[in-house]
């Protein structure tokens, strides 16, 4: 057993938060994992970990120790990548956040490509339109939609989308076409909620800015669900175009306010802020960049 297999424990354990979890995600005893550490414990005279009844936590050495431990076997792991660089076929596992609507219509497609491309790799992608704390997620790049207000985050942008703002004709027929922004606060629109009510709708013109706070009976965390309930009626949506283009190209939504202009949406690949990241991560970013490029204008 080498010193940094020790580390490599220490460093696990740490982030897992106790033996047990630690010990459960690599399949072997809490005993086994619990001995690691103590002979290290011994090996260098210190304590490390102080163990309580829920959780561990690090001593003043143990942090030191994990902090430069980890730097050190991202290091190694950006050493055995780079040194293997060479080969075309990727290999390990990767876990991905989505959003649902946009993981439905946007990601199977060039994720089976990756995986072709790429025999040995194994996803895990998870679907949900929730918001994913990255930096305390197991996840290792969530794909976000909108605007970012995570400062310690990194984010790499994949694709710009296209907003519209819609509505049936049936709806229209009933309550009259909005002729400038202003008038959406005389409808029911539909509010997409995703950490927080996205009532706020921004427009453009003739390099001027109109801020509407609209107001309705419905809010929702899904684009889909929105989509539909415009379609049937309800009221008013703000929607990106990969949700809504094929009613509106069908007619079953009208676009709104054509004769003003509504900011697109990025979307981004985002991962926790640190100076390694591996190399399958990176390929997939620059796989998904170059895919979505050719359906939306980046």
């Amino acid at each position: 057993m080498s010193q940094f297999d020790d580390l490599f424990w220490l460093v696990e354990v740490v982030e897992a938060g106790t033996l047990s979890a630690a010990a459960e995600k690599h399949q072997v005893t809490s005993a086994a994992v619990s001995k690691r550490i103590r002979l290290m414990e011994e090996r260098l005279g210190v304590r490390l970990l102080v163990r309580t009844t829920r959780r561990l936590r690090t001593t003043e050495s143990g942090e030191m120790y994990y902090q430069r431990g980890k730097r050190l076997l991202e290091d190694f792991q950006e050493l055995e990548e780079n040194v293997s660089s060479t080969r075309d076929c990727l290999s390990g596992s990767m876990r991905i956040n989505a959003p649902l609507s946009f993981g439905l219509t946007q990601l199977a497609e060039p994720l089976t490509k990756f995986m072709q491309l790429h025999p040995e790799l194994e996803i895990n992608l998870h679907l949900d339109d929730r918001y994913i704390d990255v930096l305390n997620s197991d996840y290792d790049v969530v794909i976000r939609i909108g605007r970012l207000q995570d400062s310690s985050l990194v984010a790499q942008r994949l694709a710009q989308v296209e907003l519209y703002c819609c509505a049936s004709p049936a709806y229209l027929e009933q309550h009259g076409y909005p002729a400038q922004p202003s008038d959406l606060s005389k409808h029911n629109c539909m509010i997409y909620e995703h950490g927080g009510a996205m009532n706020q709708w921004s427009f453009f013109k003739d390099r001027q800015r109109y801020d509407i706070t609209v107001a309705g009976r419905f809010h929702c965390n899904n684009g889909d669900v929105m989509c539909e309930m415009g379609i049937r009626g309800l009221g008013i949506s703000l929607q990106p175009a990969f949700i809504v283009q094929p009613a509106l190209a069908t007619g079953q939504l009208v676009s709104l306010l054509k004769d003003y202009t509504i900011e697109p949406i990025w979307v981004y690949a985002v991962y926790p802020s640190r100076h390694f990241l591996p190399l399958k991560i990176k390929r997939l970013i620059d796989f998904l960049r170059q895919q979505l490029a050719s359906k939306f204008a980046v």
